[in-house]
C-alpha cells in the first residue's frame, strides 16, 4: 500500500514538474515529400500544436506544411516567414518544391490584402509547377516545350570582349546541349589567386580554365558564360546558345555561369592568398547581371551562388555577402521583374 501511494505521489510531482508541456508527437511523422495530398491535407491535430512539432524539422516539407498551416490560421506573415526559409535561408529547393513555395508566397501576399506583390510568384509556380494537382490549383496550361536560347551577348546592353579576344579553342559541338530560356544566373570565382589586368595575361587565364575543362573534365568547353577580370572587363565564355557545366546536373538548366577571375577565400594557415574582388570587378558583375535580367525577365530571387547547388565554398566567402547584397538592392530596387510583378517585395 506505501508503495502504491509513493508511486502516486512521484507522478504528481512530476506532472506539477512541467506546467506547459509540449505536445506529445503521438507517433506523428514529419512529411518528407512534397505534394498536394501530403503537404495541405487537413490537421491530424491542433493546428498550432502541429506547427511546433513540425518547426523541429527545418526541411522543405516540414516548412511548406507550416506555412500552409498558417495560412489556415490567418496568419499570413506567418507563412511568408516559412515560405521564405524555404526560397532563400534553407539549402537551394528543388523545382518541385520552389513551384509549392512560390504558390504558397502568392496565397500568403493575397491573403494579407496585398496579391499584387505575389504575381511574380504565381507566374514563377506556373513556369515551374509539374504536380498535376498543383497545376490544377494554378489554372496552368500544359507547358509548351522548351525553346533553345538564341540570345547572344551582343543583345547585352554591356561591352563583353568576343571569345576570339582570348584565343578560345573550337568547342566540342557534340559534347554540348542547347540553352534552355533562360531564367537565372549563377555566380562563381576561379579558385586562383589573380591579380592581373593585362588582356593578354587575362586571356591566358582564361585559355586556362578552358583546357581544364575540356581536357581534365571532359567538358565540351570552358563551363561559364561570362567571366570577369580584376579590371572589370565582361569575356564571353561558352556561348549562350548552349547550356553551362557549371552548376552540376539539371543546376545547369537555362543557368547562366558567370566566373570571377580569382581566389575569393579568406586567407588561412594553409591558404596564405585569398583576395577580395576588386571594385570594377563587382561592378561589372552588377551591370552584367542585371542585363540578363533585363533581358531573360527574371527576378533577383533567381541570382544563385555555387554553393546554393552543390557542398562547395564558391564563390568564396569574400565574395557570397558581396551577391547577397546584390540581391538585396535589386529586389528594392525592382530590377529585372516584368511589369505587372515590379511591386513584389
Amino acid at each position: 500500500m506505501f508503495r502504491c501511494h509513493l508511486l502516486a505521489a512521484l507522478a504528481i510531482l512530476g506532472a506539477c514538474a512541467s506546467t506547459a508541456p509540449a505536445p506529445r508527437a503521438n507517433g506523428y511523422q514529419p512529411p518528407t515529400v512534397v505534394s498536394r495530398a501530403v503537404t495541405f491535407a487537413p490537421p491530424s491535430m491542433a493546428p498550432d500544436a502541429e506547427i511546433e512539432l513540425l518547426a523541429r524539422t527545418k526541411t522543405p516539407p516540414a516548412l511548406l506544411r507550416v506555412a500552409w498551416l498558417h495560412l489556415q490560421q490567418q496568419r499570413p506573415q506567418n507563412a511568408l516567414d516559412a515560405v521564405s526559409e524555404v526560397l532563400f535561408v534553407t539549402t537551394k529547393p528543388s523545382t518541385h518544391e520552389e513551384s509549392f513555395a512560390r504558390y504558397l508566397r502568392a496565397e500568403a501576399f493575397a491573403a494579407a490584402g496585398t496579391p499584387e506583390r505575389g504575381a511574380y510568384d504565381r507566374d514563377r509556380a506556373r513556369q515551374l509547377a509539374i504536380d498535376p494537382e498543383l497545376r490544377k490549383l494554378l489554372g496552368a496550361k500544359t507547358a509548351a516545350p522548351a525553346v533553345a536560347s538564341t540570345a547572344t551577348p551582343s543583345t547585352l546592353e554591356i561591352a563583353v570582349q568576343p571569345r576570339s579576344a582570348w584565343g578560345a579553342a573550337t568547342a566540342d559541338k557534340g559534347n554540348v546541349v542547347p540553352m534552355q530560356p533562360i531564367d537565372r544566373v549563377t555566380i562563381h570565382h576561379s579558385a586562383m589567386y589573380f591579380r592581373d589586368t593585362r588582356p593578354s595575361t587575362c586571356a591566358a587565364q582564361i585559355q586556362r580554365i578552358q583546357r581544364e575543362h575540356m581536357s581534365q573534365r571532359g567538358y565540351g568547353d570552358v563551363g561559364y558564360h561570362f567571366l570577369i577580370d580584376p579590371s572589370g572587363r565582361v569575356w564571353q565564355g561558352r556561348e549562350l546558345r548552349f547550356q553551362g557545366a557549371h552548376a552540376g546536373g539539371e543546376s545547369n538548366v537555362g543557368n547562366v555561369g558567370i566566373c570571377l577571375l580569382g581566389n575569393f577565400m579568406r586567407p588561412s594557415r594553409g591558404q596564405a592568398r585569398g583576395q577580395e574582388p576588386t571594385r570594377a570587378q563587382i561592378q561589372s558583375t552588377r551591370q552584367l547581371v542585371a542585363e540578363l535580367m533585363r533581358v531573360h525577365r527574371f527576378g533577383p530571387d533567381a541570382i544563385y551562388c555555387h554553393h546554393n547547388f552543390k557542398s562547395t565554398e564558391c564563390p568564396g566567402e569574400l565574395m557570397t555577402p558581396i551577391v547577397s547584397q546584390m540581391v538585396r538592392d535589386f529586389r528594392r530596387n525592382g530590377a529585372g521583374r516584368p511589369a505587372t510583378a515590379a511591386s513584389e517585395q
